[in-house]
């Protein structure tokens, strides 16, 4: 390959905070015949026309290695996988022929004795294992080596689970009283005035009544208004309805206003008034 394009991968790997460490490791172009490589200008990304992979493509295949493949592999077998990937699929093939008898030099130091490679039982013994975990298939061996194929974490069944599925918030299912975000929503709704007496409120000032009184009374949002605390100690134990009654009595609550509230807790009580839950 073009030493360019060589220099142009690593800075972009580094870039997004990725090490690869056997990019060129002696490798000459003879080793990588009709790859077609060409360099965007723009990105200064190596792209191919075989599907050499993308820095996107890297970054989401390192995360998923990472949090769903690495913790199901010993060190040996990630240092085999990550060598075969480097080798094949980061380089758009399918399949690579890998002698490791002579290329386990390259792959990592022993565990055993420090600073041996693996030994080539450890090497084909790992092999096996990544084969059977499904992480590689072992296509066929010749005279130069074994025949490759690596899936992908994303392509090893069962290994990412699939996403979570969000459950469906259950509005009379929630708490409007206890649950202090929802207190505000409550506030919301109630375009920051007081139910009964229609007074401005804000975060700081306002309670969440309850129209029935517990334990009769729950805490949804049928049941729960905004108030001022004059109102809420005004109001006591009688019902809403007779409430307004009195803000009527007493001029808190003009003809206009008390037919329009009066309206409005029938609304709240057959759950057309529901607070706004997807506001910021």
């Amino acid at each position: 390959m073009n030493r360019f394009i060589h220099k142009t991968c690593e800075r972009r790997f580094r870039q997004a905070g990725l090490t690869l460490a056997y990019w060129g490791h002696g490798q000459t172009s003879e080793e990588y015949p009709s790859y077609n490589m060409q360099i965007d200008l723009e990105s200064e990304i190596a792209v191919s026309e075989n599907g050499v992979m993308t820095p996107l493509d890297l970054k989401e295949f390192f995360i998923q290695f990472q949090d769903h493949l690495a913790p199901k592999l010993d060190t040996y077998e990630q240092a085999i996988y990550l060598y075969i990937f480097r080798k094949s699929r980061l380089l758009g093939l399918d399949e690579v022929t890998i002698g490791f008898k002579t290329d386990r030099s390259r792959l990592a130091t022993g565990i055993g004795e420090k600073g041996k490679p693996m030994s080539e039982q450890s090497c084909y013994s790992r092999l096996h294992s990544l084969d059977e975990k499904g992480c590689i298939k072992v296509v066929r061996t010749n005279h130069a080596g074994r025949l490759l194929h690596l899936n992908l974490p994303s392509e090893i069944q069962g290994l990412i689970p699939p996403p979570a599925q969000e459950r469906e918030v259950d509005i009379e299912e929630l708490d409007f009283f206890g649950d202090p975000a929802n207190r505000l929503l409550i506030l919301k709704r109630e375009d920051y005035k007081c139910f009964y007496t229609l007074q401005k409120l804000d975060k700081d000032n306002f309670i969440v009544e309850h129209v029935v009184s517990r334990p009769a009374g729950n805490n949804s949002y049928r049941n729960c208004v905004a108030a001022s605390r004059e109102a809420n100690n005004k109001k006591g134990a009688i019902s809403a309805e007779d409430f307004f009654r009195r803000l009527y009595r007493e001029n808190l609550l003009n003809e206009s206003e008390f037919q329009e509230r009066m309206h409005a807790l029938a609304q709240l009580k057959d759950g057309l008034l529901k607070p706004p839950l997807d506001s910021p």
